[in-house]
């Protein structure tokens, strides 16, 4: 996916100047690392198997070898035709790992394909299953993520619950530690979340973006992940109006929300 990267990475460069100095005083402990997320629009009249056979090789000579990149999700959308959109999610520890991330891929893209010609080739055709419309987004991690455990040879889907919250301009003075006892609470003892990963906008088109994706076994445990959630929070308050008071301050720091779902190709992920 490597037209995908090009455009991101000249962004990079030009933050990396402004950053440097205040990524240097963050200790390693406390230091939230970048998540670059690029959405694409897939070309009509696609063949899915091709297209999967086209990236896997992609993934194989180049992604699945850059050991500075923590990790890597090609997300499609559950619900749009099957290659309407699709999001890139890559994670990277630093600002100087993203330099050195676009330098070894290019360096490996060179050793798959010395051949020029050849080169030209494949990455004609792997961007002929893509429109040329894409964005590009740059996220920091934020506090209190739920990870998830990896197995092995995983090669079923999983369910990528994706809410992207507008910022309101004020809000609730207890909203920020109720947020954090809601997770805490709700999120980290839900068996239908199994994990979770907030993201704090860094560039973009709307600065008050706040990204919770949600991880789960499968899109009927959305729901089911729901009423799990209502059980704890009943937990928490026994008093029905507390409850609502609890959730009327999360929420008075959000001005908007908008929930989107993906499954991720196994194949591809790292």
């Amino acid at each position: 996916m490597k037209f995908r990267l090009i455009s991101l990475s000249f962004l990079l460069f030009l933050f990396i100047s402004v950053n440097e100095t205040c990524a240097q005083e963050a200790t390693e402990e406390d230091r939230p690392v970048f998540v670059t997320i690029t959405t694409l629009q897939g070309a009509d009249g696609f063949d899915f198997d091709e297209w999967k056979e086209i990236e896997e090789e992609y993934f194989t000579k180049v992604t699945s070898k850059i050991e500075l990149l923590v990790s890597s999700e090609v997300l499609m959308s559950y619900f749009a035709p099957q290659f309407g959109e699709i999001k890139v999610i890559n994670v990277i520890n630093s600002w100087e790992d993203i330099v050195t991330v676009n330098e070894r891929r290019e360096e490996l893209i060179q050793e798959a394909w010395p051949d020029e010609a050849e080169r030209a080739a494949f990455f004609e055709k792997q961007n002929s299953f893509y429109k040329s419309k894409h964005s590009d987004e740059i996220f920091l991690t934020a506090d209190f993520a739920k990870q998830i455990v990896k197995e092995p040879g995983q090669n079923v889907p999983y369910v990528f619950m994706l809410k992207t919250n507008i910022l309101s301009d004020t809000e609730d003075e207890n909203s920020y530690d109720n947020y954090k006892k809601y997770v805490k609470e709700v999120v980290y003892n839900n068996s239908k979340i199994q994990a979770y990963y907030p993201f704090n906008h860094f560039w973009g088109d709307d600065s008050r973006e706040f990204v919770e994706i949600f991880v789960l076994d499968s899109f009927s445990d959305a729901e089911l992940s729901q009423y799990e959630a209502n059980a704890l929070l009943a937990k928490m308050f026994a008093d029905e109006e507390a409850r609502k008071e609890f959730l009327a301050s999360i929420f008075s720091a959000i001005e908007s929300q908008n929930t989107s779902f993906y499954k991720n190709i196994p194949s591809l992920s790292k």
